[in-house]
């Protein structure tokens, strides 16, 4: 079963067979899923996380091919953004450069923290190693993995975790541009991490994450009204540079 949490050298060494996996992953749900400006989330089992991964495909329209690498610059810097115009429960993090080279075929990789408030008591906080990869010349890949280390956490910080595979796959095909959000989490860190595990394991296996899909299904459509009718580029501009220093 994989831990919650790893060490950023085991990240940094996984990070190209995830970004493969993702790919692998957004490339099916494409070819099931067909429609355009309407999202669709699916849920399967993930024997090695012991736990089940979601992944939501969106096909937006009216996209310039330009905003394919724009795009994945942005995800990739998420945690950096003091909003995130396509998914408002987004409250803040940190991002800082991470030393060590990238692995083959991985860009560039980065220690993160993002802040989200989930209906909670109290928000979450997810620590990761965030790898930008390109598996092809039309795909741009954000692998995101919970690591022991990072920018330090505001005091008293709830972690919540993800396992592998999770992180957002961009594609461009037939003038189109495709989101793919592959979300694998144990749980919401309501109990201790193997009752928690069990607790949103039972939850999913009665099918009742209907919030849970909900919310994907929200981001997806958030993401394709803000790139249709939003203004973006000047939303990211007004923001940030990308990926400042923690400090």
């Amino acid at each position: 079963m994989q831990a919650n949490q790893v060490t950023v050298d085991h990240a940094v060494a996984e990070s190209p067979r995830v970004a493969e996996e993702l790919a692998a992953l957004a490339a099916a749900h494409r070819a099931s899923h067909a429609a355009i400006d309407q999202s669709q989330t699916l849920r399967f089992w993930v024997p090695d996380a012991r736990c089940f991964c979601y992944q939501t495909h969106i096909c937006i329209s009216g996209q310039p091919r330009a905003r394919l690498d724009w795009l994945g610059k942005v995800l990739y810097a998420g945690h950096s953004l003091e909003r995130q115009p396509w998914y408002p429960q987004f409250k803040g993090g940190k991002c800082q450069a991470h030393a060590l080279a990238p692995a083959t075929g991985v860009n560039e990789h980065q220690l993160s923290w993002g802040c989200f408030d989930l209906g909670l008591p109290a928000p979450r906080y997810y620590r990761q190693l965030v790898s930008l990869a390109e598996t092809d010349a039309n795909t741009r890949i954000v692998v995101a993995r919970s690591v022991l280390d990072g920018p330090a956490l505001p005091e008293k910080a709830t972690l919540a975790y993800t396992l592998n595979p999770n992180g957002e796959v961009l594609h461009w095909e037939n003038g189109q541009l495709h989101w793919h959000h592959i979300c694998c989490t144990p749980g919401a860190a309501l109990l201790p991490p193997l009752a928690d595990r069990l607790l949103i394991n039972a939850l999913r296996g009665l099918h009742l994450d209907q919030a849970e899909r909900k919310t994907y299904r929200g981001e997806a459509q958030q993401m394709r009204d803000w790139l249709q009718h939003g203004q973006p580029e000047h939303d990211i501009e007004q923001q940030m540079a990308l990926c400042p220093s923690a400090g």
